[in-house]
């Protein structure tokens, strides 16, 4: 019996290790892209320049192209949940789409500020996907806040006062996205961690789930991005670091908890 346990267990480690090394894989596809992109389309030379204007004339295209390729890979991953199927291809694909899709967008509208965020953001979300596969799904969440407040955060500072639309457009999103977060939680936390959904009940959460490190963990990036908006660009730049000290207590904590 302990040994049908063990090799149920390491089955398990392998599915997880398989799928967070194909996350990263395609990170690492998508940064080369990215680095490509900053290479010949933000720090050209002299010689690089009609290379350029090409890329920039086809830039458009190759949005509307990778949005598109994103939405039908979207609906591919849905309609295969719904029938039971595994979804890491479809996703996968899904998350590799998208991000080359932002990235362009990125360096069309915002030229080497946008080529960078997306840099630091794809690693990133390679990163959510490894603490999704091996933590708590409450920890993934607050993971996941915590990064929309990073990026929240970074933007402010980067603006410098500019793209006032897209800065505060993002924060009352990311505003929204906290309240709802919080409604929900809530919700779970009275249903013991399920989710009803007509006649079935869905568990999200398991049954030890730290509900007040979650509301905690959504009034500290409510907090970070409220006193960036009072103090200024250069609060911002340490209230970063403060966010990035909070995932790390938080990683300690729930790394402490699955032992």
């Amino acid at each position: 019996m302990d040994k049908q346990k063990q090799a149920a267990r390491n089955q398990k480690e392998d599915v997880v290790l398989n799928r967070t090394l194909i996350w990263f894989g395609g990170a690492v596809v998508v940064e080369l892209l990215l680095l490509l992109l900053n290479r010949y389309y933000i720090n050209y030379n002299v010689s690089g320049i009609t290379l350029m204007s090409n890329i920039h004339k086809a830039l458009p295209v190759m949005i509307a192209a990778l949005a598109v390729l994103t939405v039908v890979c979207a609906v591919w991953l849905y309609t295969g949940l719904k029938k039971k199927r595994s979804g890491l291809i479809p996703g996968l694909l899904t998350g590799v789409f998208g991000a080359l899709a932002l990235g362009c967008l990125a360096a069309f509208r915002f030229k080497g500020a946008g080529i960078q965020l997306m840099c630091t953001l794809v690693p990133a979300v390679a990163v959510l996907a490894l603490v999704y596969y091996l933590y708590q799904r409450e920890f993934f969440a607050i993971t996941v806040l915590s990064a929309l407040g990073l990026v929240g955060l970074w933007l402010f500072r980067k603006a410098g006062g500019g793209h006032a639309v897209v800065v505060y457009g993002y924060f009352a999103v990311v505003a929204v996205i906290l309240v709802a977060a919080v409604l929900l939680a809530r919700r779970l936390q009275q249903a013991e961690g399920m989710l009803k959904r007509g006649e079935k009940r869905i568990r999200v959460l398991g049954h030890g789930a730290n509900y007040a490190l979650f509301y905690v963990s959504c009034a500290v990036v409510a907090a970070a991005l409220a006193a960036a908006l009072i103090l200024g660009a250069a609060a911002a730049y340490y209230l970063m670091f403060a966010l990035v000290a909070w995932i790390f207590v938080l990683a300690v904590y729930f790394t402490v908890k699955l032992m």
